[in-house]
C-alpha cells in the first residue's frame, strides 16, 4: 500500500461509539458490547485506532493495551465488505509504531487456531508463536484453542 492508497487512521473518540458498535456486530458473531468499547476508548493505557469509511462509519479498527513496556493487541476488526484491502495490516502497523514510540518492547496477541488469514497476517508482520491457550475461545461446538503470538518491538531511539 503506497501513500496515495494508504487508509486514513486516527484515534477513536467517544463520539465514535455507535459506529464501532456497528462495526463489531458486522465483523464478529461474538461482538464486544458498547460498554466494552467505551471502556477501551476511555482507558489511559489503551490505544484504539479507527479507519473511517466513505459512508461516515468505520471500515476497521484495532484495540491495543500497553503498560510497563509490554503491549497486547486485543481486537482487530474489519467489516466483511472491506476485507482483503490491507486495512488490518495498516492498523496493526500504525499501532505497533505508536507502541514503539511509547517504549514498548513487545506486543502479544491471541488468535483462533482456525483464523488462517489472521495468522498469515501476523506471521508476515514477524509475530512469532509463543504458546497455546487451550479452550480460550467459545466456539459453536464447545471451545477453541488460541495461538499466542509475540512480536519483539524494540523501542525507537
Amino acid at each position: 500500500m503506497n501513500a496515495a492508497t494508504a487508509p486514513s487512521i486516527r484515534l477513536a473518540t467517544p463520539a465514535d461509539l455507535a459506529g464501532l458498535v456497528a462495526l463489531e456486530s458486522a465483523a464478529f458473531a461474538d461482538s464486544w458490547s458498547a460498554e466494552q468499547i467505551t471502556g477501551e476508548i476511555g482507558e489511559p493505557y489503551a490505544l484504539v485506532l479507527v479507519t473511517p469509511d466513505r459512508a461516515g462509519g468505520f471500515a476497521a479498527y484495532a484495540v491495543f493495551r500497553h503498560i510497563a513496556g509490554e503491549a497486547e493487541l486485543l481486537r482487530l476488526a474489519v467489516v466483511p465488505a472491506s476485507r482483503r484491502r490491507g486495512l488490518a495490516r495498516a492498523l496493526v502497523e500504525a499501532g505497533l509504531e505508536r507502541l514503539r514510540r511509547a517504549g514498548c518492547a513487545g506486543c502479544y496477541l491471541e488468535v483462533r487456531t482456525t483464523n488462517h488469514s489472521a495468522i498469515t497476517l501476523y506471521e508476515t508482520l514477524d509475530f512469532r508463536r509463543a504458546g497455546t491457550r487451550r479452550g480460550y475461545y467459545q466456539a459453536q461446538d464447545g471451545r477453541e484453542d488460541a495461538l499466542v503470538y509475540r512480536l519483539e518491538l524494540g523501542a525507537l531511539p
